[in-house]
This record gives structure tokens, C-alpha cells and sequence, in this order.
């Protein structure tokens, strides 16, 4: 059995990374989830503004997206797919960008019912995190 996870992010527009990885970390609708080699059979629901992280993914290691709703898949001989409906790997956020999103969304005011704004902020907060940047609460 290999020691390592064979992870894709995939976006319906392009794949955006594919690789090795000895772990990988997701916020699901039912809460976060961490996949180690050996992991069994899953299928989840990716919870809208997350963030990805593929432990030991890269020389740096570690590879992190902003993933905004999508599925998460744990296949048999540890293949992981994450098929999201809007990705962005960390190094191709503009911050400044996400911050003045957020900045935007939050001078508009974000009410209960507001689902759209709600979106919209939770997209800005998930790239800043991705990017390493802080986002308000």
C-alpha cells in the first residue's frame, strides 16, 4: 500500500493541481474532515467558502485553495478528488482584491436573509485564509 494520497482539485473549468500528498484537510457541511493514506471510501458535501490544505504537497509543503461548494471524494488506493465549483490555489488570490470584496460586502451590511451577501463574504474570507492573509469574522 503507498504512503501517499494521489490528490486532484479540479474546477469545471480547469484542473488546478494534481499531485502527492500525505494529508488532506476539508471543511464539509457536517464539519471538517482530514484524509490519511488508508482513509476509507467517502463522499461530502464541501461547505461553501473553504479552504483546502494538501499536507506535504509541495517542496514548501503544502498546497492550500479557496474552494467555494463542490464534493470531496476518498476513492479506493488512496485517490482523493476534490471537485469544486469555484477553486483558486493560494499563489493565484489577488489579496488586495479579496479584501476589498470583503470590505464591499461588509459596507452593505449582511443580514440573516441576505444569502447572497452571505456568499459573497464567505468567498472573500475563504481566499484571504487561503492566501495566509486575516479576515474579519
Amino acid at each position: 500500500m503507498s504512503k501517499k494520497l494521489f490528490v486532484e482539485l479540479v474546477s469545471p473549468e480547469r484542473e488546478l493541481w494534481a499531485g502527492e500528498g500525505d494529508m488532506v484537510i476539508a471543511k464539509t457541511v457536517d464539519g471538517e474532515i482530514g484524509i490519511q493514506p488508508g482513509h476509507i471510501p467517502v463522499l461530502a458535501l464541501l461547505a461553501p467558502g473553504a479552504v483546502v490544505r494538501v499536507l506535504g504537497g509541495r517542496e514548501n509543503g503544502e498546497v492550500r485553495a479557496a474552494v467555494h461548494g463542490g464534493f470531496i471524494s476518498v476513492s479506493e488506493h488512496n485517490r482523493v478528488s476534490i471537485l469544486a465549483e469555484i477553486a483558486e490555489l493560494a499563489e493565484d488570490i489577488d489579496v488586495a482584491r479579496a479584501k476589498d470584496a470583503l470590505t464591499r460586502v461588509e459596507a452593505e451590511g449582511i443580514s440573516a436573509e441576505d444569502v447572497e451577501a452571505q456568499e459573497r463574504a464567505a468567498r472573500a474570507r475563504s481566499r484571504l485564509e487561503a492566501a495566509g492573509e486575516a479576515a474579519r469574522a
